[in-house]
């Protein structure tokens, strides 16, 4: 799959940010509504309608399948296992922040991908470079996650919100680096 390069306005990332969070944690309408709005600008890219994107992400994403084709979570890719040391490391990390991390109530460990990158997201529109930049750290597997969506799916848009969370990513841990 052939991805397209798209470069949002510095305004613009930390909202998109939050968008790939909501389709990385489950794609509702309204966030593949908005996704659409703030990308087919620039795109020119059609999506699919909404039941075949859920039944994509049910089947790239679903940890209880045999076949899963990409794997979500930290843990998974730092520690070569789910619910590894990396997990605990993250949750800890989300309390010395101030956040409450409710993994019964969220229906997913805080390793999730969804849940990371909307983390990057309010850290970084809070300001609180000190902590966004030490909890980059925890993101260094993103580009291999982000190269498995590429081949685990022929739908563009979980690649796609890949691509442009790693794009913001980069670009956060440029900005940090100087604020820090």
């Amino acid at each position: 799959m052939i991805m397209k390069k798209i470069t949002l306005p510095e305004e613009e990332k930390i909202s998109a940010l939050f968008l790939c969070a909501d389709i990385f944690d489950y794609p509702t309408n309204k966030a593949l509504d908005d996704f659409n709005s703030m990308i087919s600008r620039d795109l020119g890219c059609e999506f699919r309608d909404y039941d075949e994107i859920e039944a994509e992400y049910i089947r790239i994403f679903n940890i209880q399948s045999s076949i899963l084709k990409c794997i979500p979570y930290a843990s998974w890719w730092i520690d070569g296992k789910m619910s590894g040391a990396t997990l605990s490391k993250i949750d800890d990390f989300y309390r010395s922040c101030g956040y409450q991390f409710d993994a019964q109530n969220m229906k997913k460990p805080a390793d999730h991908i969804g849940f990371m990158m909307r983390f990057v997201a309010i850290l970084a529109e809070e300001k609180r470079y000190t902590e966004l930049n030490e909890f980059l750290e925890f993101l260094g597997w993103l580009g291999g996650f982000v190269d498995s969506l590429k081949y685990a799916t022929d739908l563009e848009i979980f690649p796609l919100a890949g691509e442009i969370s790693l794009e913001i990513i980069n670009s956060l841990k440029e900005q940090v680096c100087t604020e820090v």
